[in-house]
């Protein structure tokens, strides 16, 4: 139930009672939900073109990204300063707040022997500064591993299994994950931010494969009617078991 609902969430449809108690015991509804792509392109688009377009590259955390960092900030707080009302005080910036400050990588430094791994959810800190030697990601562009010295990516998780080898091939954690993002970072660290995760060992096959023929007959049933709205929803309750299910017979 919750994979399906916070999956529902990233992709911006609304959902009625979402599934049967067999899954994890829970019903519920969605709410309305906006659309954020086209607020944050025009966002984006304004940022870029006031002098931020340097301050936003530094989140890639490479020696490049840190260039010019202090003169985006004058910029921004300089345009800032223009047009806010004289009582309004500027923003603060992240790393004002950060325990350690982002620094240029000497690029004579060896690679690290480890990954440096912090894995959050909402209401869980999974991994906090775990050191891993890889871990396999579900991205919405294709499954990917990361290890010591990966450049630096932002990706997009799609429903799927995220394996965290604490010894390669030895020792594995694998999750099942409804959506999200992850984070590697120049300095061979990586963050998962999940909107929900389960370990995979607690999976139902049975009532992971009760899902699927079940969604499955629900998209049969509102692509026959014409309707759209069903037709979405019914297709990312087939997408959700469809992952669950490759995931519980892979482990099989």
């Amino acid at each position: 139930t919750r994979a399906i609902r916070y999956y529902t969430h990233s992709r911006g449809v609304t959902h009625p009672p979402l599934l049967q108690d067999r899954l994890l015991g829970q019903r519920g509804t969605v709410p309305p939900l906006y659309k954020p792509g086209a607020m944050f392109r025009t966002g984006l688009s304004r940022v870029a073109g006031s002098g931020m377009g340097g301050l936003l590259r530094r989140f890639g955390g490479s020696a490049w990204a840190l260039e010019g960092e202090k003169s985006g900030i004058d910029s921004f707080i300089e345009k800032f300063r223009q047009s806010a009302p004289s009582v309004m005080e500027p923003p603060k910036f992240p790393t004002e707040f950060a325990k350690n400050k982002m620094k240029e990588l000497d690029p004579a430094a060896p690679t690290p022997s480890k990954i440096t791994f912090n894995f959050y959810l909402p209401h869980q800190v999974v991994h906090q500064a775990a050191e891993v030697d890889m871990v396999l990601l579900p991205a919405t562009t294709g499954d990917f591993g990361v290890m010591p010295g990966h450049v630096p990516v932002v990706a997009q998780l799609r429903p799927g299994v995220v394996s965290v080898h604490k010894e390669l091939d030895k020792e594995v954690e694998k999750f099942f994950v409804s959506s999200g993002f992850a984070f590697v970072h120049a300095d061979s660290s990586a963050d998962i931010c999940a909107v929900e995760a389960l370990p995979l060992d607690e999976l139902d096959p049975s009532a992971v494969s009760a899902g699927l023929a079940d969604y499955t007959a629900k998209l049969a049933a509102a692509q026959s009617k014409g309707d759209d709205y069903e037709t979405a929803a019914a297709q990312i309750g087939v997408d959700v078991f469809s992952a669950m299910n490759s995931a519980v017979n892979t482990k099989q």
